[in-house]
């Protein structure tokens, strides 16, 4: 059973300003902050034409719109280099189609290998792109921690304009330009943008320039929402303000999307479109694109993407569903050596763990089931001949990024958000110290309630009030994601009449509470055999539908559970 964190009410003022406001959706959107009509209009219905910010707030817009026309009107090469996740793919791809459609004859992408160049910009890219004559590079995704390779490039003639969204490091590349809304210096009205909604404001950008040619500037901008979605919705970035627009309406057109790559690989996916949301992208398509790096190459994705050939297009998105596959296997195998490591019980407040030979492609979502299995921040390391490097995740109220700025002298190379980052080790033969800081680190920075798994409940309801006219306010309220959790509601001092195991292998439960509304707990825990009808039990569970047969029916999705401390003591 997790920790209940229930939101606090909302002021009684608020319903007197909102009476037409059912009170339930009122307090979801006081949980959100959005107490004015403005931001309740704009979070309730995103208006494209209003609510997205203009791209040349951003400080470096307007010189780096200016070098890329430069280059296209010139003839000059150009590369576009992006990170191999499907936020980097998608955001690559996005910058690809527009200078084809502004006219760039010489473009080249690059992408690179997750297993033997790791993250960003490298040394030897740099020395490539050179002897085939680059004049300007362009990157997505990353670049923003490449100061050494940047400089590298400014001394042999080649412009870098860096298109990112990564935390500010201590030290900024000299680059010709940088794009990234994170940065100290800009006064962009919204942060948090994906690599792909950065990409994205530098096309907005050129699509507004009075130099562009593209006969339908709107309907080229608009019709690459989908991927913008896509990898928005990949990177977990939070689904509010400029963000929730662009995945709102990427969303609508991801359901007809016109990129043979994304239809196949939907397709393949059994995925309906039509149906399509925040979840598909999630659990279907981001993993596949994902899984072209940590398999093989991020260009299986790529390819993919830019193909225009549906037969093609077919036979890489099968290829994708295979590395999926392979990929949910190595995790698998991975995990189960760093809980032999860790052990059922660990002391350390930030696990720290390194093997020998593991896939790079896999220590991030290898960190992500550590912290999942443990309730508490992971470092999965690897090591491969002299190298150690991985990836590390955070719980939500502990930023890992700050945390570990002050073991910089640990680090080749360090980057990412405040709970998700990579790091190469400088030595191997630091690991040891490396990791008695961290863990010295956790010990001073987390206490025990830390470190207890949380549950956040947005309101206190009434089973009487749960019918499909609440549920088709709550839609409103999608797409559903981080910043944006699909809402969590609390019933108490419901009278348990009867419960069943039910599904393969018995691992859900169905529970009938005393007015005959029927519940279902996925992957019920332990816990559940000791419930007895008769017991008064406090609730929360999400609402959704249930679809069988043709036929709908409201479904009450149990999150968690426990006895009613107020009726079963009597």
């Amino acid at each position: 059973m997790k920790n209940w964190d229930i939101a606090p009410e909302y002021e009684r003022k608020l319903e007197d300003k909102f009476p037409e406001i059912n009170p339930i959706i009122l307090q979801l959107l006081y949980n959100r902050g959005l107490d004015t009509q403005e931001k309740i209009d704009e979070f309730l219905m995103p208006d494209y034409s209003q609510d997205i910010h203009n791209p040349f707030l951003l400080q470096d817009m307007e010189k780096s719109v200016e070098r890329i026309y430069q280059a296209i009107e010139n003839d000059e090469k150009i590369a576009i280099c992006g990170d191999y996740d499907a936020d980097g793919i998608t955001g690559t791809a996005v910058l690809y189609f527009i200078f084809k459609k502004l006219g760039a004859k010489n473009l080249v992408t690059y992408i690179p290998d997750r297993e033997t160049e790791g993250y960003g910009l490298n040394e030897k890219l740099i020395k490539k792109l050179l002897t085939k004559k680059i004049k300007l590079i362009i990157t997505c995704d990353c670049g923003i921690t490449n100061v050494k390779e940047i400089d590298l490039a400014k001394q042999a003639g080649l412009d870098v304009i860096i298109t990112d969204h990564h935390c500010q490091p201590e030290k900024i590349p000299d680059a010709f330009a940088i794009i990234n809304p994170q940065l100290d210096r800009e006064k962009y009205p919204f942060k948090s943008l994906a690599g792909v909604g950065v990409a994205f404001k530098l096309i907005q950008a050129l699509l507004h320039d009075s130099r562009c040619q593209i006969e339908n500037c709107e309907g080229a901008e608009k019709w690459l929402l989908d991927l913008v979605a896509v990898g928005t919705v990949a990177d977990c970035m939070p689904l509010l303000g400029e963000n929730r627009t662009l995945v709102k309406y990427g969303l609508v057109v991801l359901n007809k999307s016109s990129n043979k790559g994304l239809r196949a690989l939907i397709e393949k996916s059994n995925l309906s479109f039509g149906d399509l949301d925040t979840t598909s992208i999630t659990y279907q398509i981001s993993p596949r694109l994902n899984a072209a790096s940590r398999i093989k190459h991020a260009d299986e994705a790529f390819n993919l993407i830019l193909t225009q050939d549906e037969d093609e297009a077919g036979k890489m998105a099968l290829t994708l569903n295979e590395f999926n596959k392979k990929r949910q296997q190595l995790v698998e195998k991975t995990f189960e050596e760093i809980k032999n490591q860790i052990g059922p019980s660990p002391k350390e407040k930030i696990l720290v763990v390194l093997g020998q030979n593991w896939p790079k492609g896999v220590l991030g979502l290898s960190a992500n089931k550590t912290l999942e299995q443990y309730s508490r921040p992971a470092i999965i390391l690897a090591q491969k001949e002299t190298e150690i490097a991985g990836s590390g995740r955070s719980i939500p109220n502990f930023n890992i990024y700050q945390a570990l700025m002050p073991l910089k002298k640990y680090f080749s190379r360090f980057g990412g958000h405040a709970v998700a980052f990579g790091l190469a080790l400088k030595e191997a033969t630091s690991f040891e110290n490396f990791k008695r800081e961290v863990e010295k680190i956790g010990q001073e920075q987390l206490n025990e309630e830390d470190l207890k798994p949380r549950i956040k409940i947005d309101a206190q309801v009434d089973l009487k009030e749960v019918n499909w006219r609440l549920y088709e306010e709550l839609k409103k309220f999608e797409p559903f994601g981080k910043g944006n959790d699909q809402p969590n509601f609390l019933v108490k001092n419901v009278y348990l009449d009867n419960w069943q195991m039910v599904g393969q292998n018995g691992r859900h439960c169905r529970i009938i509470v005393g007015n005959g509304r029927k519940m279902i707990y996925f992957d019920a825990d332990d816990g559940i055999e000791k419930l007895k009808t008769g017991d008064y039990l406090d609730i929360v569970f999400q609402l959704g539908i249930n679809q069988w047969n043709g036929q709908q029916e409201l479904q009450l999705k149990v999150m968690d559970l426990k006895k009613s401390e107020a009726r079963n003591l009597k």
